[in-house]
């Protein structure tokens, strides 16, 4: 819990119009006029340490390792297509000299019965005994999203069915150790 001598609170007039700008909690207090809103600074999340003598990893060979991940993944998923369109890319990492990974793989004009098929193994691979949190929303475009600790931070998978026939498969790898220099070539656009 942040200190609260340490806090930089906004109150009165000030905090009232932030609210009133805002879209969420506008929309909160107009609808709930009879509930104060106290609305507290995010505690800031702890950054991995990565050990000094952590080996790195070459990002081309990461990229390549992380790229058939996701390719099996979707596989197991039933979807056993090229995807239409498939990106990926690297970003800074939470701790120096890591990146982490994102790869999405879309798949138009699918099967209805695979494109729901997917969602549903997406919940029955994505299990709490291998650590995962799985949240499947009963509202908006229907989605599978976990995530779950890794030894460097953590992954994220989100299965999305923007359309009947259309499969979005987007992972996020946990933090790669590739070393301050192949972080900076990396993202200028190198690995």
């Amino acid at each position: 819990m942040p200190d609260p001598s340490t806090l930089d609170l906004v109150t009165g007039a000030a905090a009232a119009r932030q609210v009133a700008e805002d879209p969420f909690w506008s929309t909160v207090v107009r609808r709930h006029p009879d509930v104060d809103v106290v609305v507290l600074p995010p505690e800031a999340a702890a950054a991995p340490e990565v050990a000094g003598d952590e080996p790195t990893t070459d990002p081309a060979t990461a990229r390549e390792q992380l790229r058939g991940r996701m390719a099996a993944l979707w596989a197991a998923l039933g979807v056993d297509a090229e995807p239409t369109h498939l990106d990926d890319v690297w970003f800074a990492g939470s701790a120096p000299g890591t990146l982490r990974w994102q790869g999405t793989a879309t798949f138009d004009e699918l099967d209805p019965v695979v494109a729901s098929g997917a969602l549903r193994r997406a919940r029955d691979l994505l299990v709490e005994e291998d650590g995962w949190h799985v949240l499947a929303p009963a509202d908006g475009i229907p989605r599978v999203l976990a995530g779950r600790p890794a030894r460097l931070g953590r992954e994220d998978v989100q299965v999305l069915v923007p359309s009947g026939s259309r499969v979005v498969v987007r992972v996020r790898s946990a933090l790669v150790v590739v070393g301050p220099r192949a972080v900076r070539e990396a993202l200028d656009g190198g690995a």
